[in-house]
């Protein structure tokens, strides 16, 4: 499996919907309804899962899952 459908694995079950209706485009606030609690949640569990730390001026930034899955990707390069 490559790392960016583990990381939309990781989302969707965090999330606890199926890894197949995790839409890249879909907005973290709007369409899955996230707030900073929940994003933070969602956050720390990847951070833990992927062994890698996210920055918060890294955060500031995010609005889709596209986004989150690059960010993801960009810290497990570091």
């Amino acid at each position: 499996m490559n790392k960016e459908a583990e990381i939309i694995k990781a989302i969707a079950e965090h999330l606890a919907i199926s890894p197949e209706d995790v839409d890249r485009g879909a907005s973290l606030r709007d369409d899955l309804a996230l707030g900073p609690i929940e994003l933070n949640d969602l956050l720390n569990s990847l951070s833990q899962k992927f062994d890698i730390t996210i920055e918060s001026d890294q955060v500031e930034d995010l609005q889709t899952v596209e986004d989150l899955i690059v960010l993801v990707e960009d810290n497990l390069i570091d």
